[in-house]
This record gives structure tokens, sequence and C-alpha cells, in this order.
């Protein structure tokens, strides 16, 4: 009886908690427990304010960086001109802000113009091969500028000059440019052989690549330069435009991967002739210096050109536009032969300017001989 009892006791309590449990309930309390656990942590309205100026900051943050980044890159390849005047004592001054810059010492002006492609020292316009740029309120000039034209003309390296070669441009059935009834073959090889005796005057040794009217190819000149052993090749021709296109200019082999003055139409490619590019800068600088200043010829610039007889020389070598044969204000220069004489001084002594100035470098001390001394 009392066992019947109990087991009557546990059918009810079983039935009454049957009767109480509500799936629905229970269902909703699994779901708001498994939400709130992958719920993020609410953040006081204070705190979130804080992270969001942080986030703002630190977006500020990078988007510097990008623009620094961006900066960097625009100018990558290129050297602060003023810090780069600056190791070799020259002030920096706007002559018009923002568009000229001038950079001075006691031997030395340079003057850039931002977004031109070209630079003036001591007067004389040199080519470059990129623009000069303008970026964060300084001036980059490119590294292969720098050291091929500002460094190379400023800042020259000890070399010797015993030798010269000097190629009358074309010849034989070759004339060249033509006008008046004059012919540039006839009058390049008037002007080379004044330049051989003038240098030769001096106690330098010359090399002709051609002392008659004959033919000869563009390989073969520089080809006589070097086999006997010219320290210099300098090519002497005329140019030919309108009769209102005048003035001297002088050309080196392009640096290898820029463009040249006048657009490439082949490769860009390193040659033989880049091994000297600095002391091709050199050379063309101080004869067209010359010619401007002796001659007073307009000043067309040194330029940068692949030519036939400047890619692939051994030697520092140029080649000199000696005015033009069609320009109404050379021709009163090139045709008459005093007149003539004075350009011939003018492309020799630039040669001799640039002889005195290789020569007087003084040689770079060794760690050896700096020991020595102490």
């Amino acid at each position: 009886m009392k066992k019947t009892f109990l087991t009557g006791i546990s059918l009810l309590l079983v039935a009454a908690a049957l009767c109480c449990w509500n799936p629905c309930a229970a269902n909703a309390a699994t779901t708001k427990q498994q939400t709130g656990t992958a719920r993020p942590v609410s953040i006081p309205k204070k705190k979130q304010t804080t992270t969001t100026k942080t986030q703002a900051a630190s977006t500020k943050t990078k988007a510097k960086t990008t623009t620094a980044q961006t900066t960097a890159a625009s100018t990558s390849g290129y050297q602060n001109v003023v810090t780069w005047g600056k190791k070799h004592g020259m002030r920096a001054a706007w002559t018009q802000k923002n568009k000229t810059l001038r950079l001075s010492n006691d031997s030395t002006t340079i003057v850039l113009n931002i977004g031109a492609r070209h630079a003036s020292i001591n007067n004389i316009k040199i080519a470059l091969c990129q623009n000069v740029k303008m970026s964060g309120g300084n001036v980059f000039v490119s590294t292969q500028d720098i050291n091929t034209a500002l460094e190379a003309i400023t800042n020259p390296r000890k070399n010797a000059v015993r030798i010269v070669a000097i190629d009358p441009g074309h010849g034989g059935s070759q004339p060249g440019a033509k006008h008046s009834g004059k012919q540039e073959k006839d009058i390049t090889l008037l002007i080379a052989k004044e330049v051989r005796t003038i240098l030769q005057n001096k106690g330098v040794k010359v090399v002709m690549t051609r002392t008659t009217d004959r033919t000869m190819d563009l390989k073969t000149r520089p080809r006589i330069a070097e086999q006997n052993h010219a320290d210099v090749f300098v090519s002497i021709h005329l140019n030919a435009a309108s009769a209102d296109a005048n003035g001297a200019e002088v050309f080196t082999t392009t640096p290898a991967g820029a463009q040249s003055t006048t657009p490439d139409s082949g490769s860009t490619a390193a040659t033989r002739g880049n091994k000297n590019d600095a002391a091709n800068a050199l050379l063309a600088y101080h004869i067209q210096r010359q010619l401007v200043q002796k001659v007073q010829f307009s000043d067309r610039g040194v330029k940068r050109k692949r030519l036939g007889v400047l890619y692939d020389t051994a030697m520092p070598a140029v080649l000199v536009e000696a005015g033009f044969i069609s320009g109404s204000k050379d021709q009163k220069k090139l045709f008459n032969a005093s007149q003539r004489s004075k350009i011939a001084q003018a492309i020799a002594e630039g040669i001799l300017s640039y002889k005195k100035t290789v020569e007087s470098v003084k040689p770079t001390p060794t760690k050896s001989n700096t020991a020595e001394k102490h």
C-alpha cells in the first residue's frame, strides 16, 4: 500500500512537470544565449568616439605616408640639387620663385628651370636626360644628369691628353650639306687642318682621320683614333636648315637608357662610348664655350645623340656642329677665311682648355697615402 502510494505521488509530480514545460520558451532562451555569445561586446559611447578619433588619426597618418611614398617615387633616381650644391660650396637662390634656381660659388654658376630638360653652366646651355623637378619645395635633378653633366663639368676627373684625333666630317662621295656652291666636306677639312696646326704648335700630337677629299665610313673614323691611341676624338661638321637657323652646338653620345635631345628611333642600351659620359660632357662644354665666347656663335648648347662616330668610341668623343652652312649669319663666318680661322682657333682652344682642366685635377688621396701622412 505504501509502495503504491509513493508511486502515485511520483506520477503526479511527473505529470505536473510536463504540464508546466513550454518548448517555445525553451527554444527562445537557447537562441538568446547563443546570440549573446556571438554578439560583439557593446562599447560605451565615449569610448566609441575615442576609437573613431584614433581611427581617423590612423587614416590621416596613412594618407601622409602614402603621399610621402608617392613623392619619393616621383623623385626616384633624383637628387636634391641644393644638397648636392652645398657639398661643392654652392649657394642656392631663386631668381624667379619656384621657376628658376641659381647655384653659384666663386667659379661656377648653374641655372636650372623647373620642368626644363636643360641647364646652364657658366652661361652655356647643357642638355639633360630628364626634366628638372620640384617636389615639396625642393628642386631635384636626375642622378644620371648629376653624374654626366653637372658633376662632370664642375668637378672633373683627372686624365691626360697626349694625342688628339681630329675627324673632318664627310668627304669623297659624301659631300654633306651644300649651300651657295659650298660643300660641308671642304669646309670641315679646312677647319680641321687649322685645328691640327694650332694643337701641334702647343706640343700636342694630332691624328687626322682624313687629310684629303676621300670617302670614309662612320666606323673607320673612330677606329683610326683608337689604333693611334688617341686620348680624345673630335669630329667636325656643319649644320644645314633655313637661313634663320644659326649657331654652334656640340654633341656627345647619349647616356645609357636615356632619350637623346631629339628622340631616338632605335635602342637606348649602353654602348662603349658611355664609359666616357662624364669626360664627353666636359670636352663638349669646353669646346662649346670657346665657340660661343670667341666666335660669337649663338649658343645651341651641348646636346646628346647616338651618332655613328660617337657611340662606339674608346676615348672621350664629341661631334662639333660649327655653325650652319645655310645660315645667313653663320655663312659670314664659314665662307670667310679669317673668320673661319677663328672657328678653328676656338675648337683648338676648347680642346686645350679641356686638356689643362683634366691634367690639373689633383688625384684623390688613397687610404694608404692618408695613413702614411699620419
